[in-house]
C-alpha cells in the first residue's frame, strides 16, 4: 500500500514524490496508474485478510497485543502521501490561510499563491473551511514555520496519530466499563483497517475528533464530568458531530432512564460546558464561530452513502422526467432538510431516554444518524460510530455488520473522487474490488467464537 501510494495518490508537483524516477514514470501513463491501483487493491485485501485472521483468534479467546500490531501495520504509511483523498492538502492550505491572516471561513485556498495549493482539489479551491477552530489553529501554527505542502500534510497526519492514540487509550477502558471484552473491542476499533487506511493513511481530522470524544466518555465514567464536557467541546471544535458525546456524559451524570427532568438538566449542564469550551477555543485562536456558516460545504458532494441524498436524487430524477424542473431542483434540498430534522429528533430522543447502560450505543446511533441522514457522507464517516458500537455489547449480528462494512469500505477505498471521470480505471478497479471483497466476505462467514484456552500471542 505504501509503495502503491507513490503512484496512485495526488501529490504537489513540488514534492519529492512527484520526481521519484520509477513512480513518476508510472504516474504518467494509464498502464502505470493501473499497476499502482492493482497493487493498492491487493495491499488492502492483504491487510483485511490479516485483520480477519487475527480477529478469528481474538474471538476464539487468544489475547493478542493489538496496539503494537496496529502500530506495525500503520508504520509504512506514516511518511507516505495521503491515501484515497485530497483533504489533507486542503488542511495544509487552510492552515496557510490562517498564517497569512485570511479568514478561512470567508475565503478558500484559491486566494493563495505558491506550492501550498498545488494538490488541493479544484472543487474546494473557492470554498471556506467546514472544520472547527482547533485544526485550523494548529494548521496556522504549522504554516508559520513552513509553507511546504508535504511537510504540512505530515503535520496534520500527526494529529491523526494523536487521535488514534487517544482511541487506543479510551476503547479498552470503555469496554471494561461496559462489560465487553477489551481485546475484542480493540480489535474491532484500533486494528480496524478503515481506521488505519482512511484515518491514518488519509490523515482525516475525523480521527482526532473521535479520539477526543472517546476520551471524554472514558473520563466521564470515572466521575470527571466537567473535564469530560470540556473534551466534548474540544471534539466539536474539530468537527461538530464530536459534541454528540455529551449524550453519554449526561447519561453518566443521571444514570437512570425515564427521569426526563434530571436528564434534561444533565444535558443542559454538560452541553453548556461543551459549548462554552467550543466558543472559548474559537475566540482564543482568533477565528471565532464563523465556521458554523460553512457547515454546509461538505453537502456540495452528493454522496450515495447518505440515505437523504439517495432519496433526494431519486425524487429529483423522477420529477425531472415528468417535466417538473422547478420541483426537481427543490426536491433534493427538501429531502435533505427532512433528513436533518429526523436525525435531530432521533438525537433528542436518545439524549433524553437512554440510560447509562446503553449510553455508548446511543452515541453510536446518534453519530450514524448524522452520517446516514445528513446532507453528505464519506466512507471514513463510518468510523464515527464504530468505537461506541463496539463497546455497546454488540451481538453477533452487529459485530458481523461492523466487520462486513469495514471490509467493503477498506477494499473499495480507491473508488473515490480521485478517479472522477476516469472511466477505464474506475471499471477495472471496480472489478478488482468486487473480486477481493467477495473473497474476504466469504471468510467472514466462518468467523464465529470458538471455545479455546486463552494464550498470549506476540505482535509479530
Amino acid at each position: 500500500m505504501a509503495a502503491a501510494s507513490l503512484v496512485t495518490s495526488v501529490v504537489p508537483e513540488s514534492s519529492w514524490v512527484a520526481s521519484l524516477p520509477i513512480a513518476s514514470d508510472l504516474r504518467a501513463t494509464l498502464p502505470g496508474r493501473m499497476t499502482g491501483l492493482t497493487l493498492m487493491v491487493a495491499g488492502l485485501g492483504l491487510m483485511v485478510w490479516a485483520w480477519l485472521s487475527v480477529g478469528r483468534e481474538v474471538l476464539a479467546g487468544v489475547r493478542h497485543r493489538l496496539v503494537p500490531l496496529a502500530a506495525w501495520w500503520s508504520a509504512p504509511l506514516l511518511l507516505m502521501p495521503p491515501l484515497f483523498s485530497r483533504d489533507a492538502w486542503s488542511y495544509a492550505a487552510q492552515g496557510a490561510l490562517v498564517a497569512k491572516g485570511y479568514d478561512p471561513y470567508s475565503v478558500g485556498p484559491g486566494v493563495l499563491s505558491g506550492h501550498v495549493t498545488e494538490a488541493v482539489d479544484p472543487m474546494w479551491m473557492s470554498t471556506p473551511a467546514p472544520y472547527g477552530p482547533l485544526p485550523l489553529a494548529y494548521g496556522g501554527l504549522a504554516a508559520r514555520l513552513t509553507l511546504d505542502p508535504y511537510v504540512l500534510m505530515l503535520a496534520h497526519r500527526a494529529l491523526a496519530v494523536l487521535g488514534i492514540l487517544l482511541i487506543a487509550w479510551a476503547v479498552p477502558r470503555l469496554a471494561t466499563a461496559c462489560r465487553v471484552d477489551p481485546t475484542v473491542a480493540t480489535w474491532l476499533v484500533v486494528a480496524n483497517p478503515v481506521l488505519i487506511t482512511h484515518g491514518l493513511g488519509a490523515a482525516h481530522n475525523d480521527v482526532l475528533m473521535l479520539g477526543l470524544a472517546c476520551s471524554a466518555f472514558a473520563l466521564a465514567l470515572t466521575g470527571h464530568w466537567g473535564t469530560a464536557a470540556v473534551l466534548a467541546g474540544a471534539a466539536a471544535a474539530v468537527k461538530a458531530p464530536g459534541g454528540l458525546v455529551v449524550i453519554a456524559i449526561a447519561a453518566v451524570m443521571s444514570p437512570l432512564a425515564g427521569r426526563a427532568r434530571l436528564r434534561l438538566a444533565s444535558l443542559a449542564i454538560s452541553g453548556s460546558v461543551a459549548v462554552l469550551t467550543l466558543v472559548t477555543i474559537g475566540e482564543l485562536v482568533g477565528v471565532g464561530s464563523g465556521w458554523l456558516s460553512a457547515l454546509d460545504v461538505p453537502g456540495l458532494v452528493r454522496s450515495p452513502l447518505s440515505i437523504a441524498n439517495l432519496i433526494g436524487l431519486g425524487a429529483s430524477g423522477v420529477l425531472a422526467w415528468l417535466g417538473e424542473d422547478g420541483a426537481a431542483q427543490q426536491a433534493l434540498q427538501i429531502v435533505r432538510l427532512l433528513g436533518i430534522l429526523t436525525a435531530l429528533g432521533l438525537i433528542a430522543v436518545l439524549g433524553l431516554l437512554s440510560s447509562i447502560h446503553n449510553a455508548a450505543r446511543a452515541v453510536g446511533i446518534a453519530l450514524l444518524a448524522v452520517v446516514l441522514l445528513g446532507p453528505t457522507a464519506h466512507d471514513w464517516y463510518f468510523l464515527w460510530g464504530v468505537p461506541f458500537l463496539a463497546v455497546a455489547r454488540p451481538g453477533r449480528k452487529l459485530t458481523t455488520a461492523l466487520i462486513g462494512v469495514s471490509i467493503i469500505l477498506t477494499v473499495a477505498a480507491p473508488l473515490n473522487s480521485s478517479l472522477r471521470g476516469a472511466v477505464i480505471p474506475i471499471l477495472m478497479t471496480t472489478s478488482l474490488v468486487l473480486v477481493v471483497v467477495g473473497t474476504l466476505l466469504g471468510r467472514l462467514r466462518t468467523m464465529q467464537p470458538q471455545p479455546q484456552p486463552k494464550v498470549v500471542a506476540t505482535a509479530g
